[in-house]
């Protein structure tokens, strides 16, 4: 099979945010994707996806024409495990994985369509607010779907523990209060969640990266999950990067929010609060200017006072 380049921003940013280990993983692709094209049988259908951050996507059809996605990720601590979350859901809210390859992490996934994202859903009649209503409920319902205890699957990756999260959080946060003292007590706040969040009575398989991008319309359901970046968590986890990207973009916010976000996914609110929070401060501890800091330090209080 001919090889479709690497769109030039993926490249790039494997480039820029891995250095050496980039240039191997895009030095090795070509080779890569001929040798899961001729094992699979997989014929092209279309260019690169360019939506991917650092993943080469491309749509293929079987050999008996069915239509489906070769995903090879730049593999990382956060991405490592999605072929364990989706041999675990199997189809059952989120896209088949039809194979697996160990050797590279590549996945062949079915090939959701139309696929438009449920950021991009209309809802004729109305108001953005309400629209955007809407689409919470979508997504915590098929949020709340997918979270489930684990099975051990053998020669998949192991998920992370979102135990381990808050240990590598907690010291990050304590080395971050060096480089910015304007925000010490915003991190020495989120070294304190990760203490009272360690406590979980249950743990399924959540998703560090929810978002409205990452739902997408399917004939086969009305929407699946793409790409999990799963954790073992509790169910409160998933509401908090879904809240906290929700707080930054509106246009709901605050407590109707919270409100929204909790009761769809079925979690407790205060620590749906809190894992959102936790969020904020590793958006603040990011923070590269003052203004950055500032503007942090102000989602953190929104979602404090919701």
């Amino acid at each position: 099979m001919s090889f479709a380049p690497l769109p030039a921003p993926v490249r790039q940013r494997a480039l820029d945010w891995y250095g050496d280990r980039g240039r191997a993983w895009v030095d090795a692709l070509p080779a890569t994707v001929d040798r899961l094209a001729e094992t699979w049988d997989l014929h092209p259908a279309g260019a690169p996806f360019t939506g991917g951050t650092t993943a080469y996507v491309l749509p293929l059809d079987r050999a008996d024409g069915t239509p489906a996605v070769l995903k090879v990720d730049l593999q990382d601590v956060e991405n490592r495990s999605e072929p364990t979350a989706l041999a675990a859901y199997d189809g059952d809210g989120a896209v088949r994985l039809l194979e697996y390859d160990a050797g590279s992490g590549a996945m062949l996934l079915e090939r959701a369509r139309p696929g438009t994202a449920l950021l991009a859903r209309q809802f004729p009649g109305l108001s953005e607010h309400d629209a955007a209503r809407e689409r919470f409920a979508i997504a915590c319902d098929l949020f709340r779907r997918l979270w489930r205890v684990p099975v051990p699957v053998v020669g998949y990756p192991e998920i992370p523990r979102a135990a381990d999260l808050l240990k590598g959080w907690a010291e990050y946060f304590d080395e971050a209060a060096g480089r910015s003292p304007d925000v010490a007590e915003q991190l020495a706040f989120g070294a304190d969640l990760c203490d009272a969040l360690t406590d979980a009575d249950e743990v399924g398989i959540a998703n560090r990266d929810n978002h409205l991008s990452n739902v997408v319309s399917s004939v086969r359901e009305p929407w699946l999950l793409i790409d999990p970046k799963p954790v073992l968590a509790e169910r409160a986890f998933d509401g908090g990067y879904f809240l906290f990207q929700q707080q930054v973009h509106g246009p709901v916010r605050g407590t109707e929010l919270l409100h929204a976000v909790a009761d769809g996914l079925g979690a407790d609110l205060e620590r749906v609060r809190a894992w959102a929070m936790l969020q904020a401060v590793a958006h603040l501890a990011d923070a590269g200017s003052a203004a950055e800091r500032e503007a942090g330090s102000g989602i953190l209080r929104a979602i404090q006072q919701a």
